[in-house]
């Protein structure tokens, strides 16, 4: 049974490697270290895409928010949910984040 063999020599090979990164010196700081990258960048694209989709002229207060700008918030809401301090708060990331460029003069890019 050569496919047997493969299999478990597969798990094998595996089960070591992780091994192997579980002993290795702040492998888990690492592993949390690059986990918190990958999401901040997801976090920056969005903030990008969704301050694209408003409108120019958005007043939060009397205007809903476009479908496709909520597709964006609805999906940034799911990665941040488990994180008390931050889940809810999308939206107002983007909108204070268009504030602060508004202030300093940056010009908005379509």
């Amino acid at each position: 049974m050569p496919s047997l063999k493969k299999s478990n020599r597969g798990t094998s090979v595996a089960s070591e490697f992780n091994q192997a990164l579980q002993e290795t010196p702040a492998f888990e700081p690492m592993r949390y270290t690059a986990n918190y990258v990958r999401m901040a960048q997801d976090l920056m694209a969005a903030l990008k895409e969704a301050g694209r989709l408003l409108p120019e002229k958005f007043d939060p207060d009397k205007q809903p928010w476009p479908p496709e700008a909520e597709e964006v918030n609805q999906r940034m809401e799911e990665m941040l949910k488990n994180y008390d301090n931050l889940a809810g708060c999308f939206k107002q990331f983007v909108q204070s984040a268009q504030a602060a460029g508004a202030g300093m003069g940056v010009t908005r890019q379509q």
